[in-house]
């Protein structure tokens, strides 16, 4: 039976760990082309290595990518285009996160986490958008090849976060207001954009940054009484990505275990 993703290509930026990681493993496993985009030019080819030995993964490419750069993700959505014929997916997951109140930001942390979080958003789907709607003559042929962008906010950008500074924060939000923008713009040619919210998740990286007991505490904030494992994650970008969400667009999915319903009581 062929996989949800069976004969797409799919590009995922930030892809050689963590939640990236994980959403291109998940589309691997659906029988996607992977494009393993990341700024770590080695970790993206020992990832792209990784898919590639995924039983119903076609083929895996690594592409090194700073998404601050538009000439990097010029020649990334040109170097898609030259070895798979098109592109079909784009999922803007690269991202950075930053600690602190907003009195300790300075101007270099502002354009730091906002130019990978949000410009970085822009460049990769201004420059890859232009070959999904040229997947087509016209169009229609393009509504019919089924492109769509998922980009990954963050539940920081559907409440003030706490544990991350204001420019995360703001970078987030913008992300959201941007899907929802590029969806209405996109619809007439028939590119879907939508957007996942992750809660907490268990990445290696947090892994190594929380203390065990910190961890139970925020778990005990989720209805659901646990972190979100990178592959929760996956699921719901694999959704959007799919055919069966072909008639969502502009839509954000909130993946957090329900901790937006407020603070579990514990009496």
């Amino acid at each position: 039976m062929p996989g949800r993703l069976a004969d797409r290509t799919a590009i995922v930026t930030g892809a050689a760990q963590g939640i990236g990681y994980a959403i291109a493993e998940r589309f691997a496993e659906e029988g996607a082309r992977v494009v393993v985009a990341d700024v770590q030019a080695e970790a993206a080819r020992e990832a792209a290595a990784s898919l590639a030995a995924v039983e119903a993964c076609p083929d895996a490419l690594a592409v090194e990518c700073d998404v601050t750069s538009r000439e990097d993700t010029r020649h990334l959505a040109e170097r898609v285009v030259e070895t798979f014929g098109g592109v079909d997916v784009l999922v803007n997951n690269a991202g950075v996160a930053t600690h602190g109140g907003f009195l300790d930001l300075d101007p270099e942390d502002w354009d730091r986490i906002v130019d990978v979080n949000l410009t970085g958003v822009y460049n990769c789907s201004a420059a890859v958008v232009p070959a999904m709607i040229g997947g087509g003559d016209d169009a229609g042929d393009a509504a019919d090849s089924g492109g769509n962008v998922v980009n990954v906010s963050s539940m920081a950008g559907r409440n003030i976060s706490y544990h991350a500074a204001a420019n995360y924060t703001a970078s987030k939000w913008g992300v959201i207001g941007l899907t929802k923008h590029m969806a209405w713009d996109l619809g007439e040619h028939g590119v879907r954009v939508t957007a996942v919210c992750p809660g907490s998740t268990l990445t290696p990286l947090t892994e190594q940054s929380t203390e065990p007991e910190e961890r139970a505490a925020t778990s005990r904030k989720i209805p659901l009484d646990r972190w979100a494992d990178p592959g929760d994650i996956a699921d719901g970008a694999l959704y959007l990505a799919s055919e069966e969400a072909d008639y969502v667009t502009g839509t954000v999915l909130e993946i957090d275990g329900g901790k937006q319903l407020g603070v579990r009581n514990e009496i």
